[in-house]
């Protein structure tokens, strides 16, 4: 057991050496960079449109961080999950904020409007 615990952490020192990491990050920082441009552009689209329906909806705005942090969990879905398991998920965040006493319609409203936001790239 000890041996293992010892090349465990041989090869976890090699992996950390800050040098070697600060050279594979600088190699990587200007796609790193794209793709958060990107993620960001992504996401203010999805908060841009639930503001609006919030708006249309005339949800009172000490009410909108919670709507907001709703859209921003299916933004968060929408990175890991796809097709009926993204599907799914949503529903199960949609009666998280329900439960929370948020307006189911308007819920839905946010979860439609987030969905017709297309992907980076697409």
């Amino acid at each position: 057991m000890a041996n293992d615990v010892t090349r465990r952490m041989e090869r976890w020192r090699v992996k950390t050496d800050p040098d070697k990491v600060c050279e594979r990050l600088k190699g990587l920082r200007q796609a790193m960079d794209r793709r958060q441009e990107a993620q960001q552009t992504f996401l203010v689209e999805i908060e841009t449109r639930a503001k609006q329906v919030l708006d249309s909806a005339n949800v009172p705005t000490i009410l909108y961080p919670f709507y907001l942090n709703f859209a921003r969990e299916i933004y968060s879905r929408r990175m890991r999950f796809s097709g009926s398991s993204l599907a799914r998920e949503v529903e199960v965040l949609l009666e998280k904020w329900v439960a929370r006493t948020l307006d189911r319609q308007v819920l839905e409203r946010i979860r439609d409007e987030a969905f017709a936001v297309p992907e980076p790239g697409e």
